[in-house]
């Protein structure tokens, strides 16, 4: 069953119609776990070109770029990229965003990135499309670039499907299979941490463009 990346669109438009600081509503929002992760890492960049997939309304982006990283984020839904300029604008940060479906064969992005951060994207691109996904991102990564994967993960060797209205809607990928998908787009891996979770764990993983 082909999946419905849409329906990303349809909740961001119910988040500003709820009146919510951004995806999963305001508490989520306070604060940027995935960003505190990365900076946990003893080798990663200092600085450079940083590009967000599925960075929504851009709070990890206006995170890095007060690091003194140059943002760029990439979302799908054209509501949350017009928030994320909007936002850009409101608290004078600097950064480029701009609406893709990261699962096109034909994505030509316009420049090359030191950094790429996976905003729990990953894990909303199912079956073949995960190939292509990560395809875009090893040609986006200049030479050694870092990439940074934050993705549920299973408590086990079992990857799943989940669904919503009937249409697989997120990839809780195992352990070992991230791993293999990452090796095989051509990344070395690094670095891996998973965090306990009552359904599903999360995973990161920190890879570079071998």
């Amino acid at each position: 069953m082909k999946p419905n990346y849409q329906v990303h669109e349809d909740m961001y438009v119910e988040a500003r119609q709820a009146g919510w600081e951004g995806w999963g509503g305001n508490e989520r929002m306070s604060k940027a776990v995935l960003v505190d992760r990365f900076l946990e890492l003893c080798e990663r960049p200092q600085k450079g070109k940083l590009l967000e997939l599925g960075c929504g309304e851009g709070h990890h982006c206006r995170a890095f770029q007060e690091l003194g990283f140059s943002v760029t984020g990439i979302d799908i839904s054209p509501t949350a990229i017009a928030w994320a300029k909007e936002k850009a604008r409101v608290t004078g940060t600097e950064g480029n965003y701009y609406t893709a479906d990261l699962t096109a064969e034909s994505l030509e992005l316009p420049e090359r990135y030191d950094v790429v951060i996976d905003g729990n994207c990953l894990h909303c691109i199912i079956g073949a499309d995960r190939a292509i996904f990560l395809g875009n991102v090893y040609r986006s990564l200049s030479e050694n670039g870092a990439f940074f994967v934050s993705s549920l993960c299973s408590k086990d060797e079992n990857s799943y499907e989940t669904y919503r209205n009937n249409t697989p809607y997120r990839h809780v990928t195992s352990q070992s299979g991230l791993i293999v998908e990452l090796e095989q787009a051509g990344f070395q891996v690094l670095y891996v941490s998973v965090y306990e979770r009552e359904t599903s764990n999360h995973i990161t993983v920190y890879a570079i463009k071998a």
